[in-house]
């Protein structure tokens, strides 16, 4: 089965998490598996330069 990416952006603020949230939602809900990731994130050291940005 072919895999697919997508990548939300805007500002602080704006809603990207929600989103994101929202349609992970509805694609489980339909069968799908979904994997979410947050850039740079996910360990100590990608939260850090994170803050920095």
């Amino acid at each position: 089965m072919k895999g697919v990416f997508l990548s939300f952006e805007g500002g602080e603020g704006a809603g990207k998490t929600t989103q994101i949230a929202r349609l992970a939602d509805a694609l489980t809900g339909r069968g799908y598996s979904v994997t979410r990731t947050r850039e740079p994130g996910g360990d100590p050291f990608g939260e850090k330069v994170r803050a920095l940005l």
